[in-house]
């Protein structure tokens, strides 16, 4: 018989699974910031802690929205690293940190777990991991966006009251203006651009030329004057002090898109609402252009 020699297998060493975390706030106040270095400092904590975890950093991102996935700069570098292989679990505090929209969330999931990334929503408790986890995730996402949905319902409703009242304050500062106190005040070296604009036109000077004439004497700081702009400004109910609200609006389903309101809701005038660039007769005159 032949001598048999047993060879004994070599224990491999248990491979260190690489960790990433994800996390994300909505605004930029200083509450929500200082929760997000929290948040960072909680998971570089917790996974550098695991022996048998790799440590590979927290992407955050900052003052965005959870609707959508397309301008989160950090989401999409976490999956550009998880497609590159550096990853292979990621740890999220909930599910709508990573996203609120149902089809967004299954998709970045279901392409994670074909890469073989799981992700760990802590919050929920839920692991992709696990058997159940299709079933499990679209509960936690319908859930979200119900949420996000609810949120965004009470908060049209609060901006449109303030509509109404008078007391809403636009986000966006014309030219001429800046904002102080939640009120428009004029930007005086920027009102006399403005105010020379309108001159220009009324004389008989077209838009054209104005914009040529900007562009060489009052360059605009970080780009040019185009023939559009000078159109907007001279259509601009701002400029004679009156504030129109709701000139556009979002849709209530998700992706949230943003449309110019033609009739299908009501627009607010808030008439003598701020300091005037120019009259009445003069801006009426323009807006025919």
């Amino acid at each position: 018989m032949p001598q048999v020699q047993v060879i004994q297998p070599i224990q491999q060493q248990l491979k260190r699974l690489r960790v990433a975390a994800y996390a994300r706030v909505s605004t930029k106040s200083n509450e929500q910031l200082h929760s997000m270095s929290v948040q960072t400092e909680y998971y570089a904590d917790l996974i550098q802690k695991n022996p048998n975890w790799e440590f590979v950093g927290v992407y955050a991102d900052e003052g965005i929205s959870g609707t959508s996935i397309k301008h989160r700069a950090e989401l999409n570098r976490l999956m550009e690293d998880c497609r590159a292989g550096m990853i292979d679990r990621i740890l999220v505090k909930s599910a709508s940190r990573m996203a609120r929209n149902t089809v967004d969330l299954l998709t970045l999931v279901r392409e994670l777990k074909s890469i073989g990334v799981t992700v760990q929503f802590e919050k929920e408790q839920f692991d992709t991991e696990g058997a159940t986890g299709e079933m499990m995730l679209s509960m936690m996402c319908a859930i979200a966006q119900e949420e996000s949905l609810s949120i965004s319902k009470n908060m049209k409703w609060g901006i449109r009251k303030k509509m109404q009242a008078g007391t809403y304050v636009n986000c966006a500062t014309p030219f001429g203006y800046r904002q102080q106190n939640h009120q428009l005040v004029l930007e005086r070296n920027e009102a006399a651009v403005v105010r020379l604009v309108f001159e220009k036109y009324l004389s008989g000077v077209g838009i054209a030329e104005i914009a040529c004439y900007l562009n060489e004497n009052h360059p605009k700081e970080g780009g040019w004057w185009y023939t559009s702009a000078v159109r907007f400004m001279l259509h601009n109910e701002a400029y004679k002090g009156d504030t129109l609200h709701q000139k556009h609006y979002t849709t209530d389903t998700l992706p949230f898109m943003v449309y110019h309101n033609e009739g299908q809701f009501p627009k607010y005038c808030a008439y003598k609402s701020h300091e005037a660039i120019v009259s009445d007769e003069e801006s009426r005159k323009c807006r025919t252009c």
